[in-house]
């Protein structure tokens, strides 16, 4: 039998460190990557109609957000298709006439005809001065008023 070398009995317990170093290593930058990539879509801000309409720096077509309310009686689908149109302004307390054509193919959310809930439209602004949308999201009314306020009563 010959003597055990000491750098043999080591070395075992060298390469389990290493590789459970390296493998740290790699699940932190992984962890890292995802983290840093989840934060750049939920870091747009949003824009309200009057900024976007005066800020022509923002209408060169990169993604942005644009938060108003549906215009009445703007609304608009081509045939029974999925494509529609409509406009947003700015909301009802600061009324300043300013309006964005927005073109939007999907499925629209629930409450996007609820006169008292604040549209945020996803997308870019095209060519043909339509905001193109890619994503729309509905803040829920912070107020909320009983059906009966808002719709009058056909009994009556």
């Amino acid at each position: 039998m010959s003597p055990l070398d000491p750098l043999d009995d080591e070395s075992p317990a060298r390469s389990n460190r290493t590789r459970f170093l390296v493998l740290s290593a790699v699940i932190v930058l992984a962890l890292g990557y995802m983290i840093y990539a989840a934060f750049p879509g939920n870091a747009l801000y949003f824009l309200t109609v009057s900024e976007f309409n005066s800020n022509s720096e923002v209408q060169d077509g990169r993604l942005l957000r644009v938060s108003g309310k549906l215009v009445a009686g703007t609304f608009g689908r081509e045939d029974n298709s999925i494509d529609s149109r409509f406009q947003i302004t700015d909301s009802e307390e600061t009324p300043t006439g300013e309006t964005l054509q927005a073109s939007y193919t999907g499925v629209l959310p629930d409450l996007f005809f609820n006169p008292y809930s604040e549209i945020i439209l996803e997308g870019s602004f095209g060519g043909d001065q339509v905001f193109q949308v890619d994503n729309i999201l509905v803040k829920c009314p912070s107020k909320y008023q009983d059906i009966e306020e808002v719709v009058p009563s056909a009994s009556g």
